[in-house]
């Protein structure tokens, strides 16, 4: 999730349980907490270097694994007993740094990215997509649990608003399986048997759904809206397009999206291009691939996509392919920039 949704369950955290801890004081505790719970996005920095690596291999791998956790921790509570000259506050610190390191974890793992748990051992991601990246509901909560236990100077606010988290956590959980189900209800009603069925969490509401039926190469995609909510508001501009594209479940409309295309004679070209071994980095971090577009103009691209992250009225999000100038020269690995149409950065050098 955001960095600022992890600094706010870090400082709740720390809020809940600092009383129990007489080495470090309160506010030491907090900036444990709150450092360590934004501390594994520092591998963002690798997006700088390589953006395909980042994304399949750097993002929420290392830095989010619970077998690497006791290591970072230990380095965190290092560098603050070190920085404070305080070695008998190493164990204490070490302990708030796990808590804060889990907090992240543990809330990536509710979104769709996928969290590398078991690495080095396994390169396996697990993912729940029950929450989106920016939750407006798991942000006030947080926020009003903090400001209340600051103000009191009390643990108890900070407790309940863990307790509300987790049951809101919950409910998406179950609003996530009451989304698939209408999925799976529509899938059956036309005949089709589907390799896998996905409900994403999407933004603006916890009602909005991102429906995905997977026939083979095929997608059928739908964007639900469980309960009435920011829809029915006058949101003015591209937020209120956006919005308005999540409809209740009589009312929605299933496009289909295929990994090579729709156009049959050029699915071919399209194969040969998400075959290519310089894109092996991108099979692996794509779940559900698409083909975004084919351009054809000075020069001619194929862009790939990934569906769990493309909104409705918004530019396909994380768009990686091949383009050349002619049909004589090589294809060569580029990606789009993000929110952008045309502007995109080469992943290769040049001969």
């Amino acid at each position: 999730m955001d960095a600022l949704a992890h600094a706010l369950l870090g400082a709740t955290l720390a809020q809940a349980t600092s009383a129990r801890c007489t080495v470090l004081s309160p506010r030491q505790c907090l900036a444990i907490c709150v450092s360590s719970a934004v501390f594994p996005d520092i591998d963002f920095i690798g997006f700088l270097v390589d953006p395909l690596r980042f994304l399949a291999e750097w993002h929420q791998g290392p830095t989010h694994s619970l077998i690497l956790l006791p290591l970072w921790a230990a380095l965190i509570g290092g560098a603050f007993a070190l920085a404070g000259r305080r070695k008998a506050a190493f164990l204490a610190a070490c302990v708030f740094a796990a808590v804060g390191l889990a907090s992240h974890i543990g809330l990536d793992l509710m979104t769709a990215y996928g969290t590398a748990l078991l690495y080095p051992l396994s390169q396996q991601r697990f993912w729940i997509g029950s929450l989106f990246l920016v939750d407006p509901v798991f942000l006030l909560i947080a926020l009003g649990a903090l400001v209340a236990s600051l103000r009191l100077r009390r643990p108890w606010p900070a407790l309940a608003g863990l307790a509300l988290l987790a049951l809101y956590a919950g409910a998406q959980t179950l609003q996530q399986q009451r989304a698939s189900d209408i999925a799976h209800q529509w899938a059956q009603a036309n005949g089709i048997a589907p390799v896998r069925v996905a409900a994403l969490s999407q933004p603006l509401s916890p009602f909005n759904w991102k429906l995905l039926v997977v026939d083979g190469d095929r997608y059928h995609l739908a964007h639900l809206q469980l309960a009435a909510g920011p829809a029915a508001l006058p949101i003015p501009g591209p937020l209120g397009e956006l919005a308005r594209a999540y409809r209740p479940p009589e009312q929605l409309v299933w496009q289909r999206r295929h990994r090579y295309g729709e156009d049959s004679t050029l699915q071919p070209q399209v194969q040969a291009r998400w075959l290519d071994p310089r894109f092996a980095l991108y099979r692996r971090f794509a779940i559900f691939p698409a083909l975004s577009r084919i351009d054809r103009g000075g020069e001619a691209c194929i862009w790939f996509t990934d569906l769990r992250y493309d909104l409705p009225t918004l530019p396909d999000t994380f768009r990686y392919g091949f383009c050349r100038g002619s049909e004589t020269q090589p294809w060569r690995l580029y990606r789009l920039r993000y929110f952008s149409v045309d502007s995109r950065q080469g992943l290769e050098s040049a001969d």
